[in-house]
């Protein structure tokens, strides 16, 4: 099978469904990448599908060459190595023919933060023009669906999301997880609770919130930063401003993203255990921690 083509289809039902909760349109985004940091990592993969106003389905999609060498750690999860990607374009041209697919239909994808870090980092680092769309994610959306409900799936990943809709997800082929986070938001849309609650909070941001450089740009003093997220090495932040009385906080790093507040390091925080996003200007200082040095006492 191409990675063009999926084994899942929408049906005339689902895409009602969707229209339900879009009546405008929706475009469904889903990204293959070289690593897990929107600021540094490549986009080598981009799909997507769109449903019309009046229930139309197209879909776009490119393989892209990103020119830099394809971590080991990645290549196990979607199979895409430099060989496969040798005659594929780089990011310029096929990132200018999506922002035309998708027009001004919002945006939906799992864990939308991620997908459209790498979209928005690369239109400015190209000078490519995106548009001022609303962009929504359907992890949050199932999260506020589904809490404190009985039938409530064991976690919120596509891949259980997937199972819990009654289909099979071939994972990290980008055109498939695009047509399974619809299927997953036809399914949502035909529960009847209050939909409108959870679109507000799905909702990620606006497109048009990224219009100044510090959105990408983040201070030379921690540019070492970088590889030890690449690395992911535990690290001990000095952070300023911290909803807890700790400003020392141990962390597990996931990746370095854009958002319209300015550039933040996403990690789990290892006192709470949640994933949060810490504000590069607000990290004081940075350090590696040692696995088995890690307890308040030691901090």
């Amino acid at each position: 099978m191409s990675r063009s083509q999926s084994t899942l289809q929408l049906t005339t039902n689902e895409v009602s469904s969707l229209l339900k909760l879009f009546p405008k349109g929706i475009v469904a985004v889903d990204l293959e990448t070289t690593g897990l940091s929107p600021l540094v990592d490549k986009i080598i993969e981009i799909a997507a599908v769109k449903i019309g106003p009046t229930g139309e389905i197209s879909s776009f999609h490119s393989l892209i060459n990103p020119l830099i060498e394809i971590p080991e750690s990645t290549i196990q999860f979607h199979g895409l190595t430099n060989d496969h990607l040798k005659e594929a374009p780089t990011i310029k041209k096929p990132l200018k023919e999506f922002w035309d697919f998708v027009e001004r239909h919002p945006i939906i994808a799992h864990n939308s933060s991620f997908d459209l870090g790498y979209l928005i980092k690369a239109s400015h680092d190209f000078q490519v023009n995106f548009p001022p769309l609303d962009v929504y994610d359907s992890c949050r959306w199932a999260r506020a669906i589904y809490k404190n409900q009985q039938d409530s799936p064991k976690n919120f990943k596509l891949s259980t999301l997937s199972e819990h809709a009654h289909f099979k997800l071939l994972h990290h082929v980008a055109i498939e997880d695009t047509l399974a986070c619809l299927k997953i938001m036809a399914k949502i849309g035909e529960l009847p609770i209050d939909q409108k609650t959870a679109m507000e909070k799905s909702f990620v941001f606006r497109l048009s919130q990224f219009d100044r450089n510090d959105c990408f740009n983040f201070s030379t003093r921690l540019k070492g930063l970088t590889q030890l997220v690449q690395d992911k090495k535990l690290l001990k932040l000095e952070y300023k401003g911290s909803s807890i009385k700790e400003s020392i906080r141990p962390v597990r790093p996931i990746g370095l993203m854009p958002l319209p507040k300015g550039p933040v390091l996403f990690a789990e925080c290892l006192f709470s255990g949640m994933n949060k996003s810490f504000l590069l200007k607000k990290i004081k200082s940075y350090s590696p921690l040692e696995a088995s040095y890690w307890r308040p006492e030691n901090l």
